[in-house]
C-alpha cells in the first residue's frame, strides 16, 4: 500500500519537510520578510539574528568605449534617475564623476571596477537591483553598456516546517514578518528544485532575477545562482520554474 499521510497527517513529501529522523541542526532567526517553506534564506541586517530572501543585489555595468567630448550619460537605479552625468576633462575624471553620481543614492554603493566597469551594490537588498534607461549621447561616438547581475547575499540555512506546526501559517505557506523561522543547518530536508537533479550533485540556490518567484529555490546549476556548502541532492527529480518538482537535499553546515 502507497503511503499517503504520515500518523500526524502531513503529506508525504511537503516542502520545508525535514525528510529523516537522523541528527538534524535547527536555528531561530527573525524574519525580516515573509519568507515561504523549504525556500533558502540569506542573512539578514544583523548576521546570526535576522534572515531575508536572497536576491539580485549586485550588478556589473561595463561601458565598451571611452567617453569623449560632448557626451552625456543618464541611468536608473531601481527606477531612481541619477542627474546626468556631462563629460568633463577626460574619460577618467567622467568616469569618476559618474561612479559618484551613482553611489550618493540612498542605499546604493558604487565603486570602480576593472577597466570601464563600475559595480553596484544595494546595501540589505529585499528585491532585486535594477539597471535601466543606460544613455550616452552627444559627442562624436557613443558608448555601449553591458550589465551582469549577481548577488552579495549569504546563505544561512534552509525554512523548515517542523511537526506539530499547521502547514499553512497566516494563511500561507510561509512565516510572516517578525516570525521566528525554522532554518535548517544539518539535516535531509524536502526543497522545490527548477532543474533536473541527480544524487549526488551540487547544490544552488536558483536567483534569476526574470523569474523572481522562484528565487530561493534549488538547482544544479551554478550560472548566476548561489552554492550551497557542504550540502548535496540526495534523491533524482526533474522540474522547471514553471513546474518546481519535490527533491531532498542533505545539509551539513557549520
Amino acid at each position: 500500500m502507497t503511503i499517503q499521510k504520515y500518523k500526524d497527517y502531513l503529506d508525504v513529501g511537503i516542502k520545508g519537510q525535514i525528510a529523516t529522523l537522523e541528527d538534524s541542526n535547527i536555528k531561530t532567526r527573525n524574519a525580516e520578510q515573509a519568507v515561504q517553506f523549504g525556500r533558502a534564506v540569506v542573512k539578514g541586517t544583523t548576521g546570526g539574528v535576522d534572515i531575508k530572501n536572497i536576491f539580485k543585489s549586485k550588478v556589473s555595468l561595463t561601458f565598451d568605449a571611452d567617453f569623449v567630448t560632448g557626451n552625456t550619460v543618464d541611468i536608473k537605479i531601481n527606477n531612481i534617475s541619477i542627474p546626468q552625468v556631462t563629460f568633463s576633462i577626460s574619460h577618467a575624471s567622467t568616469f569618476t564623476t559618474l561612479i559618484s553620481a551613482i553611489d550618493a543614492l540612498t542605499g546604493i554603493s558604487a565603486i570602480a571596477g576593472t577597466g570601464r566597469e563600475i559595480i553596484i551594490t544595494v546595501d540589505n537588498a529585499i528585491s532585486n537591483i535594477t539597471i535601466s534607461d543606460i544613455v550616452v549621447a552627444g559627442g562624436s561616438s557613443q558608448a555601449g553598456s553591458t550589465t551582469v547581475y549577481s548577488s552579495v547575499d549569504v546563505f544561512e540555512g534552509i525554512v523548515a516546517i517542523r511537526h506539530g506546526q499547521p502547514i499553512e501559517i497566516g494563511g500561507d505557506d510561509k512565516y510572516q514578518l517578525k516570525d521566528a523561522v525554522n532554518v535548517l543547518t544539518k539535516g535531509v530536508i524536502f526543497v522545490e528544485v527548477v532543474d533536473t537533479v541527480s544524487y549526488g550533485d551540487l547544490v544552488y540556490v536558483y536567483n534569476d532575477k526574470l523569474n523572481e518567484s522562484n528565487q530561493g529555490q534549488f538547482t544544479n546549476s551554478a550560472s548566476g545562482n548561489l552554492i550551497v556548502s557542504d550540502a548535496k541532492f540526495v534523491s533524482d527529480a526533474t522540474g522547471t520554474t514553471g513546474s518546481p518538482a519535490l527533491a531532498k537535499v542533505e545539509i551539513n553546515q557549520p
